[in-house]
């Protein structure tokens, strides 16, 4: 048998067609489309009017004041399309308008857009609308726009951006992205202060409890200016003034990573009311440059990215260069260990081990690739292990009260996590995000598989709560049945599944919302059962385990 972990054998892009790493395009003017909205044609049918309403509500110019001209007077005074959208897909939708006014749109619904701009998935296949057309004056209007904005999948993703907004772990040492969507006619690099805005709104609901924001809650943004030096002058109201000289270092790394996402802006300056902020390690003229904030980079400093797997009861490890020479590892685990392993995880720095036996019972780590093992858990039913970015070893046991997280520290000690919102589940797999503030988690409950997430807080990152199950949608329905999960970037992961439609499992990418699902398969008539990644800077190495053991 021949067991995979970390780097290699096939490669997957780490984003889909939203890109978040440049949102200017090269010469750069702002990507997307500008809806411009069309005020209703006399006489125009029922369907006509409907399209002509959808169409309208991707422009939010003067309240939405085209977008209510489709409907009857006193639906535009009560319609209120900031409380939210809701995203249906229509390839599977249909719509059915009666001569009675009666226009009812079935399909199914896929995500919703909240007021904090955070998108969650959902799947509700069963979901209707009536818009209940009626007549005023001889012209058809609609008389039930529905709460906030109605909007396709394939209409939100001309009309939305997904951009990352960035905060500060719980220790406020790591830079952790919080995904908003954005309209992409606001987003552009001459007008930068949409994403100031953005981050000082601060983070969802959801991640919210799992970090820190240097900036004061009642701070406001007063403009931001981008000089011919491609410095981003910050203006904030007098709050800011009140910051400590770390809280200052750590409210403008927010700001450059957030705006940094334009490529013409590599630096940044703090103003309160006009006033520059002197901010540590700023150079002469007070500007914070990357390199000044580098400390707080999400993403881990390159190594190398070797293949280790287990093949006939040894580890074996296969070099990153192309036709990467296959060497068996020397000690133990070479040959002569009294256990079989069976799942392995790589520390990051490439020369530590975690091994779960074959019998998914015990957990050990080496504190070098040829050391001796030594036994640091015994559990029930322990789950593929990963050591996270800090270095600290994790795996979940899947106990009979429940599953529970294992976390092994750098001297051996081995803690336990409760997962109270995962009680009668069973855990299939699991990674943590690069960042370290969520946890990607496949469960199965009731003969039902699904992805979702959990939170990781707590100053000592001991609390794992939040579940947030999380439907994987894609062109072709639901993905009803999960393998494996992995990230890709803090902010993107790969899972394999399989849906009823599709029954070949394959890998598909999506954002950490699932509001962009892309399949990277089938995978030429072969059957994946496991994959790994190593997410470093934009390029991720990514391998797949195949039923037969090819990688």
């Amino acid at each position: 048998m021949l067991v995979l972990v970390l780097a290699g054998c096939t490669s997957f892009p780490t984003s889909g067609p939203v890109e978040q790493a440049s949102v200017a395009a090269p010469d750069g003017r702002p990507r997307g489309i500008d809806v411009a909205a069309q005020a209703p044609v006399p006489g125009a049918s029922p369907e006509a009017i409907l399209e002509g309403f959808f169409s309208a509500s991707e422009s939010p110019g003067e309240g939405y004041q085209v977008a209510r001209q489709f409907l009857t007077p006193e639906a535009a005074g009560e319609w209120r399309p900031e409380s939210g959208i809701q995203v249906y897909d229509a390839t599977g939708q249909s719509r059915v308008v009666t001569a009675d006014g009666s226009a009812v749109l079935r399909a199914p619904l896929v995500g919703r857009l909240d007021p904090e701009r955070v998108f969650t998935a959902v799947y509700d296949p069963d979901f209707t609308h009536n818009f209940q057309m009626t007549q005023v004056d001889g012209q058809w209007r609609i008389g039930n726009p529905g709460p906030g904005i109605l909007i396709s999948i394939q209409r939100f993703h001309r009309a939305f951006l997904g951009v990352p907004v960035y905060y500060l772990d719980a220790a406020g040492e790591r830079m952790v992205a919080a995904q908003v969507f954005l309209r992409q006619s606001d987003v552009n690099p001459q007008s930068p202060d949409v994403l100031v805005r953005a981050l000082i709104s601060g983070p969802g609901s959801w991640l919210r409890p799992a970090v820190l924001d240097a900036l004061p809650t009642e701070v406001q943004s007063l403009g931001t200016r981008v000089d011919a030096d491609g410095v981003a002058h910050v203006n904030l109201s007098e709050q800011i003034e009140a910051l400590t000289a770390e809280q200052r270092l750590q409210a403008a790394a927010q700001l450059l990573y957030t705006l940094s996402q334009f490529e013409t802006i590599t630096g940044v300056t703090i103003e309160a009311n006009g006033r520059q902020l002197s901010i540590r390690g700023a150079d002469v003229d007070g500007v914070v440059q990357m390199s000044t904030v580098s400390r707080f980079a999400p993403d881990r400093p390159v190594v190398p990215r070797d293949l280790f797997g287990v093949r006939n009861g040894t580890v074996i490890r296969i070099g990153e260069a192309p036709g990467g020479v296959v060497s068996t590892l020397l000690g133990p685990l070479g040959g002569g260990w009294e256990e079989a392993p069976g799942l392995l995880a790589v520390a990051w720095t490439g020369d530590r081990l975690g091994v779960v036996s074959e019998d998914a019972e015990r957990l050990f780590t080496t504190v070098s690739l040829s050391s001796q093992p030594e036994l640091r858990y015994h559990g029930t039913q322990l789950v593929k292990p990963q050591f996270d970015a800090s270095g600290l070893l994790w795996t979940i046991d899947n106990t009979a009260e429940g599953p529970v997280a294992v976390r092994v520290a750098q001297q051996g000690n081995a803690a336990l996590i409760p997962l109270p919102e995962l009680v009668g589940a069973r855990v299939i797999a699991f990674r943590i995000s690069p960042d370290m503030s969520r946890m990607a988690v496949v469960a199965e409950s009731g003969g039902v598989q699904q992805l979702g997430f959990l939170r990781l807080r707590g100053s000592d990152q001991m609390i794992l709560d939040g579940w947030r199950p999380t439907p994987v949608n894609t062109s072709r329905g639901l993905v009803t049945q999960l393998r494996d999960v992995a990230f890709v970037s803090p902010n993107r992961i790969l899972v394999l599944g399989a849906g009823e439609r599709d029954p070949a499992f394959t890998v598909h990418s999506l954002d950490v919302d699932a509001a962009q699902v892309t399949s990277q398969g089938p995978l030429s008539d072969v059957d994946p059962v496991r994959l790994t990644a190593m997410p470093v800077g934009t390029v991720s190495a990514v391998a797949v385990l195949t039923a037969a053991n090819l990688g």
